[in-house]
C-alpha cells in the first residue's frame, strides 16, 4: 500500500522548479519590487507568476510568493503556491552565490484520487554576473513532506481496503541546471532556465526527467 501511495504521488504531483535567474547586478537601489511571468515544462506544461521584494538588509534578500499551474481544460484542479525567498551569499568581483528556500502547498486532482501536500524546496546557485547578463548552474532538492489522500468512488469500488488520511513521508527529487538572464532596457529582464531532476531514493523518475522554462521580469 505505501509503495503505490508514492508512487502515485511521484508521478502525479506537479512542480515548478525554482526557476528565476534573478540579475543581482542589473537591478538600482530603487529598483525593489518585481513581477515575473513564465512558461515551461516541469513535469507538465506549465504557467507560473509571482511577486517579488528586495528587503534593505546588510545582504541582498528578496521575498517571493508564486503561484503555477498546468495548462490544460481544468487549471483549478491543479496548482502550486510557492512562499520564500533567496538571499546572495558571497560575492567576488562578478562572481555571486545564492541560496534559495521555499515552503510549498500543492494540489493535483485526477479521477482516482485528489492529492494536497506540503513540502519544501533548498537550492543553491552560481554563477557570473554582469549588469546587463549573466549564466549560473544551480542544483537543489524539492521534497514532499507530508500528503493528504482523498480516493474517489472509481479507486473504492477496484479496491475497498484503500484508505484516505494524511502520509508522510511522501518524496521528492532532485533538479540541477544551467541558467540565463538578458537585461532588456532600466526594467525588464528575461531568462532561459534548462536542467534535469532525479527522483529520490528509489522511487521512480518522471517520463521525461527535464525541465525547461522561459520567463520575463518586470523590476520597478
Amino acid at each position: 500500500m505505501k509503495n503505490i501511495i508514492i508512487t502515485l504521488i511521484t508521478i502525479f504531483s506537479i512542480h515548478t522548479l525554482s526557476a528565476q535567474t534573478i540579475n543581482w547586478k542589473s537591478s538600482t537601489e530603487d529598483q525593489t519590487n518585481l513581477v515575473f511571468l513564465s512558461l515551461g515544462y516541469d513535469f507538465a506544461l506549465t504557467t507560473q507568476f509571482g511577486y517579488g521584494l528586495q528587503l534593505n538588509t546588510s545582504k541582498p534578500i528578496i521575498l517571493t510568493a508564486d503561484y503555477s499551474f498546468p495548462m490544460g481544460n481544468k487549471i483549478v484542479d491543479d496548482f502550486k503556491i510557492r512562499l520564500g525567498g533567496q538571499i546572495l551569499l558571497l560575492e567576488k568581483d562578478s562572481w555571486l552565490a545564492t541560496a534559495k528556500v521555499y515552503g510549498i502547498f500543492r494540489r493535483h486532482q485526477t479521477k482516482l484520487v485528489k492529492m494536497a501536500s506540503f513540502g519544501s524546496e533548498f537550492s543553491a546557485q552560481f554563477g557570473y554576473y554582469k549588469p546587463k547578463w549573466s549564466v549560473s548552474a544551480e542544483i537543489g532538492f524539492d521534497k514532499s513532506i507530508v500528503t493528504h489522500l482523498k480516493h474517489s468512488d472509481i479507486l473504492r469500488d477496484n479496491y475497498q481496503e484503500i484508505q484516505d488520511g494524511w502520509f508522510i513521508p511522501s518524496g521528492g527529487h532532485f533538479f540541477y541546471g544551467m541558467q540565463g538572464s538578458k537585461t532588456l532596457g532600466s526594467s525588464w529582464e528575461l531568462y532561459l532556465s534548462l536542467g534535469a531532476t532525479n527522483a529520490q531514493s528509489d522511487d521512480e523518475n518522471a517520463l521525461l526527467p527535464f525541465y525547461g522554462r522561459l520567463g520575463v521580469f518586470k523590476k520597478f
